[in-house]
């Protein structure tokens, strides 16, 4: 299961607009990867995302702490997945290890 669309209550009026958050509910290195894909591929490859040229456009990212996080090895940090999330101008939410975070830090 990718990317879901969760649709908030339509507005009224003349001119209506949906509000569409986009969330993904696969790990945080494949959800990344897909959104790399999608947003900015240059970072990608069709075997995965270039952890080195990615983790030097993210602020205080390292690439050996995107390829832990990115490879499963360790859980992405919510700062990791705020830069991602910033760079790539999505809610870090996007993420389900973020939304996973935010549920247990409540």
């Amino acid at each position: 299961m990718g990317a879901a669309r969760i649709q908030g209550p339509r507005p009224s009026g003349a001119i209506a607009t949906l509000a569409v958050v986009l969330v993904s509910h696969k790990p945080f290195g494949a959800a990344l990867t897909e959104l790399v894909r999608e947003v900015e591929d240059v970072y990608a490859t069709e075997r995965g995302l270039k952890i080195a040229t990615f983790a030097e456009v993210l602020d205080g990212v390292s690439p050996s702490t995107l390829r832990a996080a990115v490879a499963g090895d360790s859980a992405p940090s919510p700062a990791l997945i705020e830069e991602c999330a910033r760079f790539l101008r999505v809610r870090p939410a996007y993420f389900r290890e973020y939304r996973t975070a935010l549920r247990h830090a409540a």
